[in-house]
């Protein structure tokens, strides 16, 4: 689409600024150079002249006025150059390059150099000194590379070229130049010549200008114009001009193009024509320094850039907002407001992304809205139903709504924009999400107002969401009374995951008193899992009777907690006694099920516990035991009370359970319950058991008091039987016999070494220096007072050695004795 990018008027006509009055002639080129206009004519003139106001633009100064000073030559002007930094002319003319003078036009010298087609001022020189210009010059089959200052002009370097060279340009170490109907690229220190492409058309003229810092737009075959870089190859589409074109002039980011059709000017953005201005026979046109003027034979006019806020203000107005958007990223800001700059285009991306969005154009929208780090606000405050009527774009705008709110959700963004975010976010997921896992796991980390949360999940009936948001925020007593009324039936939410994640979350608050207000309704439904709330590690300290009064009404759940209280080892009566007549009610209860594995269970319970508790009422429970229904843990209790004639009697006589009794001897490990055993088994009643205590006397032979056990046996017990178990006895006896004596020999050595040690160390002579002195007091020896003398040869008075069997000095204690002299 076109957009007005200059305005022009009318500057100023060539037979009205001669000075005199000279004859009419035609323009052939133009050249800028501060309030300067230079004009070179076909007829040899060369005209300076100055601007002043325009009437019709009061702020422009771009109307001509008469010519201050003029140059004549007998040729025509075919090229010229202002060297501000020499306040120089360079004027090509009759294959000769002048220097003129850049206020006088008066001739300053003549260089030469012959048969000179065009030439060029290199605008990136390599040359570091500033008055010191550096010029390239095409002459016959060759290229010129030259020097010029005030005092000299020297050929640097002169490079061979197969044709004379038509037109070139320079930039940095690359000439661009044209030969024949070919482009060629020159690097200037290397002399390498790089072929670039041909024009098929003779009728074409070859044209080069300087677009960029190492950058040349060439008027190629068919009509393009071609961006070529220094290295050869282009990064810019061409641009397809609409005519041929005859001169060529840049000014960002236009490319200003001559043609038939008159003034065309193209954008290097997109390489599309965005004015065209009507005006027949242009010749030439100029860039001085912002400075437009395009001239034909004998008319001058100026044309005028329109800024680039103004540009801006159409294209806004007439909704063009992606191209007010290119615009503006191109434009060239000065570094006051770049700053002021950036917003505008932050706010045109802003635009442009909605607008891609609201058009579903998606992807487009989510790269620009990448780009201008948009605020997602603006994103969040749009209406999808509104703005997609149709359910497939819609939907398709959701997700791509979902996407944006969990990137932008990764940011890094100010607290207001946060909880917008998320709030969105929840707002979809309570709506969206039928399973409620996705939610969940939102919920934890949401960051949006907590009003605004609790009224979004109420509405969409997000119950134990809401519940479990409380506890994100450490609102353990909102979140039990959402969750006590879930368990009650009042409320009703099918993703409430039941008392078991109740029972887990008061585990985890660590707050007693929500334990005792808000666990009933869990001991209700399920005791053994209201149990476990009081036997977990997490939960503070608490008085165990303070459970056990609490659990009272729970006898399930108090099992399981006085299972636990003996675990971890708590050493009162009371619980002992009471979990065992809870076993003991418990069996009664289920008697009529004797088979089932939980009567099976207690009983094996009651039975270890009465075995192995130290805290147990004894007396008390074998009253309570004393009935037929409990044998075999009346006969264990017997057995802890050292009944064990009574006990054994019990399991042989009343049980008849001989591996019961041989269980509970071996539980005791105590030699009197074996021989009581024994004693109950060989009785005539029993006399069938004979053969288990054969087996017995053999497989245990270690547990019997053997003199007693041997007595216990029936006179009629043939040897052979019992032959294992004395000659264990025997083995045992004389072993122990030997074992004995043995150890007092050794004990006897052991004397013996000892006294012989004592009696060294008695009859072992040493002498006092006369230096030394009592490591207690730190005074000499007189021979008078007593001294003692330590093993490890320490000396104290005697007086000062408090005891003798530990060094004073060392801490050493010692065995054996010690010298004493007094």
């Amino acid at each position: 689409m076109s957009v007005q990018a200059f305005d022009i008027i009318f500057a100023g006509n060539l037979p009205n600024l001669f000075i005199d009055g000279s004859p009419s002639t035609n323009i052939t080129c133009l050249e800028i150079c501060g309030d300067f206009l230079y004009l070179g004519c076909k007829e040899g003139n060369l005209l300076r002249c100055s601007f002043k106001k325009s009437s019709i633009l009061p702020e422009q100064t771009v109307i001509i006025n008469k010519a201050t000073h003029c140059y004549s030559t007998t040729s025509p002007i075919v090229q010229m150059k202002a060297i501000s930094a020499l306040t120089q002319l360079l004027v090509l003319s009759n294959e000769t390059l002048t220097v003129l003078d850049l206020e006088t036009l008066a001739l300053v010298r003549t260089l030469k150099f012959k048969s000179i087609t065009s030439f060029h001022l290199n605008e990136n020189p390599l040359n570091e000194d500033p008055f010191t210009v550096e010029i390239c010059a095409g002459s016959k089959k060759k290229i010129l590379y030259i020097h010029l200052s005030d005092e000299h002009v020297k050929i640097i370097k002169e490079v061979s070229t197969s044709l004379t060279p038509s037109t070139l340009v320079m930039d940095g170490a690359h000439i661009c130049f044209a030969m024949g109907f070919e482009y060629c690229m020159l690097d200037i220190l290397s002399g390498e010549i790089q072929q670039l492409f041909a024009v098929d058309n003779p009728q074409q003229p070859l044209i080069i200008h300087r677009v960029s810092k190492g950058e040349f737009l060439l008027s190629g075959p068919g009509g393009l114009g071609v961006f070529v870089l220094s290295q050869g190859f282009s990064d810019k589409p061409p641009i397809n001009f609409s005519s041929q074109v005859s001169a060529l002039a840049f000014h960002h980011p236009y490319i200003i193009a001559v043609c038939r059709q008159g003034i065309c000017f193209y954008s290097i953005i997109d390489q599309q024509c965005k004015q065209t201005i009507a005006i027949d026979n242009v010749r030439s046109i100029v860039n001085g320094d912002g400075r437009i003027f395009a001239s034909t034979l004998i008319d001058l006019f100026a044309l005028l850039p329109i800024s680039w806020e103004t540009q801006l203000e159409k294209l806004l107005a007439d909704n063009r907002i992606e191209e007010a958007l290119v615009l503006a990223a191109n434009a060239h800001i000065s570094s006051n407001d770049r700053e002021q700059h950036k917003l505008m285009i932050k706010d045109l991306e802003e635009k442009v992304a909605l607008l891609r969005f609201s058009s579903g154009r998606f992807l487009d929208a989510m790269e620009l809205f990448e780009t201008c780090n948009i605020d997602p606000r603006k994103v969040i405050d749009l209406d999808l139903e509104q703005m997609f009527p149709e359910e497939e774009m819609r939907n398709s705008s959701v997700v791509v709504f979902l996407d944006f709110l969990q990137r932008w959700r990764l940011k890094c963004l100010t607290p207001d924009q946060r909880m917008a975010v998320d709030l969105a976010l929840l707002k979809y997921l309570a709506r969206n999400d039928d399973e409620g896992v996705q939610l969940m796991d939102f919920i934890v980390d949401c960051q949006a107002d907590s009003s605004e949360t609790f009224d979004c999940l109420k509405t969409f009936q997000m119950f134990h969401c809401l519940a479990t948001y409380y506890i994100s925020k450490q609102k353990w007593e909102e979140a039990f009374c959402i969750w006590d009324r879930l368990m009650k039936s009042d409320i009703e939410d099918v993703h409430f995951l039941g008392y078991p994640h109740v029972a887990e979350q008061l585990t985890k608050c660590g707050d007693i008193s929500l334990i005792w207000r808000f666990s009933g309704e869990i001991l209700k439904r399920d005791e053994e899992m209201g149990a476990k709330i009081f036997t977990s590690e997490k939960i503070p300290a608490v008085k165990p009777r303070a459970v056990i009064d609490y659990l009272r009404n729970y006898p399930k759940s108090l099992r399981i907690f006085l299972e636990f209280l003996i675990e971890k080892k708590i050493d009162e009566e009371s619980v002992h006694t009471q979990l065992a007549m809870m076993y003991i009610d418990d069996i009664k209860r289920s008697d009529l099920n004797r088979n089932s594995p939980g009567h099976r269970m207690t009983i094996n319970k009651l039975r270890s516990l009465l075995r192995t508790s130290q805290k147990l009422e004894l007396v008390k429970l074998l009253e309570i035991l004393d009935t037929p229904g409990f044998p075999h843990e009346h006969a264990i209790v017997c057995g802890r009370l050292g009944q064990h004639s009574t006990a054994i009697n019990t399991f042989i006589n009343y049980l008849k359970d001989f591996d019961a009794a041989e269980e509970y001897c071996a539980c005791l490990d105590d030699p009197k319950a074996w021989n009581a055993l024994l004693a109950a088994c060989v009785t005539e009643a029993n006399v069938h058991m004979f053969d288990r205590v054969a087996d017995l006397l053999r497989r245990r032979p270690h547990q019997f008091d053997v003199p007693t056990a041997l007595l216990c046996l029936p006179d009629s017990t043939k040897f052979n039987v019992i032959a294992p178990f004395v000659n264990f006895a025997v083995r045992e006896a004389l072993h122990e016999k030997r074992m004995k004596t043995i150890e007092k020999a050794l004990h006897q050595m052991d004397n013996l070494t000892n006294k012989y040690e004592l009696k060294i160390l008695e009859t072992e002579s040493f002498s006092i220096q006369p230096s030394s002195y009592c490591c207690v007091c730190k005074k000499r020896f007189v021979v008078t007072d007593g001294f003692v003398r330590y093993p490890n040869g320490v000396l104290t008075h005697s007086k000062c050695a408090t005891s003798r069997h530990v060094c004073p000095l060392t801490g050493h204690l010692f065995q054996f004795g010690f010298q004493y002299n007094s």
